[in-house]
Parts: C-alpha cells; structure tokens; sequence
C-alpha cells in the first residue's frame, strides 16, 4: 500500500517513457558532437603518400568529375548528419529526427536544384579537375582522362558507409596510375542557431592502375566558421544571396588546388617553394648590367663654376 504522497509523485508512464527517450536522445547527440571534436583534435596529416612508388609513375588517367552537386545543411534540423569527404556519409536517424523538431526551414533537401534553377550548371567540378590536371602536366605527368562507367573499367566501391572508397573489378593497362577526385561544395551550420558558411571537402587519391593500391591519398576541408565572410543567419539568406553564396563556394574550392600541387610534390620529395623559385627568373644580373649600361651613357653633369669673393 503506498502512501498518499507517493501516488501523487508518480507520473504516467508516458511521461516517463518519453523522458527516459529525450535522455538517450541527448547522451546520443552528445556523444556524436564529442566524437566529432575529438576526431578534429586529432586530425592526421592531410597528404599520405608512398614516395617510391609515387616516384615510378609517369603517367596518371584521371576519372571524368561528375556533374557539381551543392548543398545547404544545419545539424540542427531533423537527422544529425555528419559530413564526409566525398559523401553525407553519416546520419543519426529515429529518436534524435523526433526529438529535435525546430528550426524546420533549416533542412534543404532540394538546394542543389535551386541552384541549378537559378544559375545552371556552374561546371565548378568540372573546372576543379582541369586545374588539378594543369598541375599535374606542370609536374611533368602524361594526363589523360577516363569514365569508369565502361563495362571494360574499374569500379569506385564504397567501404564503411561511404567513409572510404577503394577501385574493384578489371584492371587498368592505358596508364602507370588512377586518380581520382571527389568532393563536397556547400554550407554548413553545426547548429540551429549558427551561421551557414562554407564548407568544402575534397579527397584526391591515386591508385596503382595494376594492383588498385592507394599510393596517394589528400584530404583537404575548407571551413572558416564564424571567421568566414559569406555567412547566412537563415536559409531563406542564403537563398535571397545566391549568385554571391555560390560564388564564394567556387572561390573556396578552387582555393584547395595549390595545396593540392604542393602535396603532390611533397610525394615526390620536392618543395613546392623550390619549384616557385626555380620558375622564378633571376633578374639581378640583369638589372645590374642595365645599371651599368645607364651609368656609361649618363653623362656626369657639369660642375658650376666656381665663385671668388673680392677682398
């Protein structure tokens, strides 16, 4: 028999089953945004590389960029997704879609479409790879280009959910290497009350074209954070600065392509500093010899002659 005060206190179990649900549901997010930082924290380099192995090839087939995909997405609204390097490769769905409801306007399923309304194809993976392909001919590489939808080619599998990917299938015999580029182009709000800003991702790897071995592999993110000068305190902000939001989403991809090249030739032992001084032409000896030149053709002005006081 339970006394008066405690039949007062209980609460009926739904209130109780879905306090024990919201409790688990914060555990959960917590543990996912901590995971998130400590993985940050403890970042590996971004370029990993077999030099030998680098060293020997000569020529590189790069893989023919799909068409450029952009997107607007907070991780305050509805499934807490994580953003990978080539894909959205994680997604925290069931009770956390519950329990986090507000800030509905904030997931954007369909940006990418608007964006192709407004502004077409903006070709800017397309223009990613030509860059990166200029580099790599700069580099002394024989390029060219390849589409692995050919039933006769490798195929890109994806391992872990996305957060890897390896080639499979039939060997390649047109080139030393395969490189392939992939890459994310959008905005990103960690939270229902931050800034969308940019956030970019690239992952560029090269696999030996006989044995399917990553012997390259860059990972390069852009992301400023409140630092960052586009930034959107609405999606409708984002949607109402367009042109100039994409515009900033191109200039921050197209920014990765140096860091690319300087990796590229760490690989291979090289300085990307050294390689700029070398295309550098020396001018001093130059300059110094058309001083000289000057100097013999000036002639030495004439003194002003001189005056004699009277006594």
């Amino acid at each position: 028999m339970r006394s008066r005060g405690e039949q007062r206190t209980r609460r009926p179990k739904s209130i109780v089953k879905r306090s024990i649900e919201l409790k688990s549901v914060t555990k959960l997010v917590t543990v996912a945004v901590c995971a998130c930082l400590m993985t940050a924290c403890a970042a590996p380099p971004r370029a990993t590389y077999d030099s030998a192995k680098m060293d020997a090839v000569k020529t590189i087939a790069v893989v023919t960029p799909k068409k450029t995909n952009y997107y607007a997405f907070s991780a305050g609204s509805g499934p807490v997704m994580i953003i990978g390097p080539g894909i959205l490769v994680a997604a925290i769905t069931g009770a956390v879609s519950g329990a986090i409801s507000a800030a509905s306007h904030r997931t954007n399923p369909t940006f990418n479409d608007f964006v192709t309304e407004k502004l077409g194809d903006t070709a800017l993976n397309r223009k990613f790879v030509d860059a990166i392909e200029g580099e790599l001919r700069n580099e002394g590489y024989a390029v060219k280009e390849i589409d692995l939808a050919g039933d006769d080619m490798p195929k890109l599998v994806s391992k872990n959910h996305g957060a890897t990917w390896v080639l499979a299938g039939k060997r390649y015999a047109g080139a030393d290497a395969i490189m392939v580029v992939q890459n994310t182009n959008g905005y990103f709000a960690p939270g229902s009350f931050s800034w969308y800003t940019r956030d970019v991702r690239a992952n560029v790897t090269i696999y030996k074209a006989d044995t399917f071995e990553p012997i390259f592999k860059d990972q390069l993110h852009f992301n400023k954070g409140n630092a960052d000068p586009y930034h959107y305190t609405l999606y409708s902000e984002l949607k109402g600065d367009l042109p100039h939001a994409i515009q900033g989403v191109d200039e921050a991809v197209m920014g990765l392509v140096p860091n690319i090249q300087a990796d590229l030739l760490a690989s291979r032992g090289v300085s990307a500093a050294t390689v700029q001084t070398a295309k550098t032409p020396e001018t001093s000896a130059v300059a110094k010899t058309a001083e000289t030149a000057e100097t013999a053709t000036t002639p030495e002005p004439a003194k002003a002659p001189e005056t004699v006081k009277a006594e």
